[in-house]
Order: C-alpha cells, then structure tokens, then sequence
C-alpha cells in the first residue's frame, strides 16, 4: 500500500513537470515567430494542421507510440514513459517536418534541413502538437487500463468470494458427510482397524480444508497429498470400479496451483459418471510440461442432471485474474480432461 502511494506521488509529480515544461515551451516559442517571421504560432499552427496526410500521420503515429508506452514499458518506471513522450513526439514531429519542407527543398535542388528556418520552426510547432496529441492519448489510454485494472480486481474478488463459498459449501456437504458417516459405521462393524484409519483420513481432509480457506494457492505437493487421502475415503465407499492414477515429476511438487481444484476435479467425476466393477472409472492425474492434467473416461450417469460448471468457471476465472494464465477444458466423446496451469511462485 505504501508502495503504491509513492507511485502516485512520483506520477503527480512528472505530471506538474510536464504541464509546467510544456506551457515554458509554449511561452518561449511564440516570440520566434513574431519577431522572425511576423507570424503568429496560431497561423503556423493552422498550416501544419492543413495538410491532412500529415496530420493523419501524425496522429496515427502518436496512438501507436501511447499505445506502446502503456503495453510494453513498465507500469512502475514513469520516468521511462515520461522520456518516450518526448523523444516519440520529437521523432514524429521530425519526419512530418521533412514532408512538409520537401516540395520547397525539391524546387532549389538543395536539402537544406536545419539551415532553413522555416523548418526549424515548423519542426517546433509539430514538436509541440504532437507533445500534446501523444499526451492526451498517454493520459487516455492510461487511465483506461487503470479502470480495467481496477475492474479485474473487483471481478477476481468476486470469483474468489464465490469459490470461498463452494469450499466452504464442500466443507458442510451433507451427502459427503453422510456418505462418509455410512462407510465408517460399516468399517466399524466389519473392520475396526480401517474405520479408525478412516476417520484419521476424514478429520485430515477437513482439517486441510479449513487450512486452505484463506489461501490463494498451495504447492502441487500437498494438493496431491489431500487428493490422495480424499481418493482414499471414496475408495471405501466405491469398492469396486473406482481407479485413480497419480503421476506427478517430482520437480513440479514445489510448483502452486489454486487450493481444492483438483479435489472438485474428482469429485464432478464421481458425481456425474457411472461408477461400477462392470464400468470402472478411471481417473488419471499427471503433469504434463507446465500442466497439472486431470483426466477421466465418460460414461454419464443417465439422470445426469445438468451442471452449470460454476465451480469449474471460478477456477478458470482465478487463474485469469490472478496468474493470466488459461485453464484448458477438453471434453470429447471418450474423455474429459482439464489441464490446470501450474505457477513457480505464489
């Protein structure tokens, strides 16, 4: 936060400067005209702005340049931005002064450049015109990302509220609580060494939720620690027919991803296909280059209902928000896979 304030400050600052430096420009100027040429900066003005190839040009090249400024050059280094107005302005105004003198350059055989002082101070004029136009543009197309900045963020608060909610939902699943409370009160009866294991696994499962609900990500490594515990609670319940396949390169564990996406990954799997010993499901979680690939073959329940993907959709809006980077969904006839981008650093 502090950081920030003394970026505004750096920023109000270059922009007094430049404000003060272009009017001294603008009042030192005009007496050049006046007393050289009897003419006043209005007129000379006006004659660059009719030549409208010019001034296309000019303006084309100065929405160009603005739009460089902000897309490429550092958010942070004003003074980079502050320099590149400038120098752009004087390179613009420079080769648009070159036209303009041309046809008169052409009629004596001769370029004569600097020594002629009407494109010097034609030079000057179109400096001055396109310091302002390049300016105005800077200042437009700046604070139009400032409020699409802005915007992103209000958007990723609202995602990450949302997904809070369905980790949270997650949590207090009735159906998995009670799902989970009938396996154990069968484990109980038939195996007491399993139930007591099982509820090790269960209490460790919520106890890693309730740890990750304020976390942006967590490392690949304990991701897949819980979503092998999480896989072992629903091998109890699905017996039979239920296959999970762990692959992961062990240099990818100490890379981050979003907390419980690979849990909700599993958990669609289960809830919208068939899960039996005649048609097994198999799930298979590996990475893949700069991937963490979630993959399962489809046989749909029938009364299926339809999802609408919404726990799926945070998630994708998150990694947007927060790393720009895309969660890719490709669902075919045999398959449903998601590729869940991994990130080097929190």
């Amino acid at each position: 936060m502090r950081s920030y304030g003394v970026k505004k400050i750096v920023e109000i600052t270059i922009l007094i400067i430049f404000v003060l430096g272009f009017r001294v420009l603008i009042e030192e100027s005009i007496p050049l005209f006046e007393e050289n040429l009897n003419l006043s900066f209005g007129k000379f003005l006006a004659r660059i702005l009719g030549n409208y190839p010019i001034t296309i040009f000019m303006i084309i090249s100065d929405i160009v340049i603005a739009y460089g400024i902000n897309r490429y050059l550092p958010k942070e280094r004003a003074d980079y931005k502050f320099i590149t107005i400038i120098l752009g302005s004087l390179l613009v105004a420079f080769i648009s002064s070159i036209f303009i003198r041309l046809p008169i350059w052409n009629k004596g055989a001769s370029y004569i450049f600097f020594s002629d002082i009407y494109f010097n101070l034609t030079l000057l004029t179109a400096f001055v015109l396109n310091l302002l136009i390049l300016s105005l543009f800077h200042i437009y197309i700046y604070y139009l990302k400032s409020h699409e900045r802005a915007l992103n963020i209000e958007i990723g608060k609202k995602n990450r509220a949302q997904y809070q909610y369905l980790q949270l939902k997650r949590q207090l699943n009735p159906h998995f609580l009670f799902n989970s409370l009938n396996v154990l009160d069968y484990l109980i009866v038939t195996d007491s060494d399993k139930a007591s294991l099982y509820v090790k696994k269960l209490s460790s499962v919520y106890r890693y939720l309730l740890r990750i609900e304020e976390s942006k990500t967590v490392s690949l490594r304990e991701e897949i620690e819980f979503v092998s515990m999480y896989c072992d609670l629903l091998k109890e319940r699905f017996t039979k027919g239920f296959i999970v396949e762990i692959d992961i390169a062990e240099e990818c564990k100490n890379f981050f991803i979003i907390p419980g996406g690979l849990q909700m990954l599993v958990e669609n799997a289960t809830k919208h296909n068939i899960v039996s010993a005649d048609k097994p499901l198999t799930i298979n979680i590996y990475t893949n280059k700069d991937y963490v690939v979630v993959k399962n073959n489809l046989q749909l329940k029938i009364n299926s209902f339809e999802s609408e993907g919404i726990g799926l959709k945070n998630i994708v809006g998150q990694y947007k928000i927060l790393f720009k980077k895309d969660v890719d969904i490709i669902p075919d006839s045999e398959y449903f896979v998601v590729k869940i981008p991994l990130v080097k650093r929190t």
